[in-house]
């Protein structure tokens, strides 16, 4: 019943789904030389994200250039922005070589795997520009 008042009182229940970036996370040095096109592609990712599938997220180039509205550079420069900077890693690359073409499937680093216990590697945390990495 107190969901029930809840839901009418907010207008949304306590279970929607919804995509969350930390304060931590944005202010990052991954998040800041991150391009507008990549932190969109991330918010796109972690959109598709479903803990029942366990952290594995499905996105071809195609269906992200529909979800941006981009065309394929700026798409595939995204992608490897994201993944030179820790905020996903390749979990089953894409490709032609089974008789039905395949997306590739990311992992989420900000997730932990499916295994019990496994906790987030969160490697966008220590990822530093190239002049910042030589400093360190």
């Amino acid at each position: 019943m107190s969901n029930i008042k809840r839901r009418k009182q907010k207008g949304r229940s306590s279970s929607e789904a919804h995509v969350r970036l930390y304060r931590h996370e944005l202010q990052s040095p991954a998040w800041r030389t991150l391009s507008p096109n990549g932190r969109a592609l991330l918010v796109e990712m972690r959109a598709l994200y479903r803990p029942s599938e366990g952290n594995v997220v499905f996105l071809s180039v195609r269906e992200a250039m529909a979800r941006l509205g981009l065309s394929q550079k700026p798409v595939q420069a995204a992608f490897a922005d994201l993944l030179e900077r820790g905020w996903i890693r390749v979990h089953t690359p894409g490709g032609f070589s089974r008789k039905t073409p395949h997306a590739t499937s990311y992992r989420l680093e900000n997730e932990p795997d499916i295994a019990p216990g496994s906790t987030a590697s969160k490697a966008y945390m220590r990822w530093r520009p190239d002049d910042q990495k030589d400093a360190a």
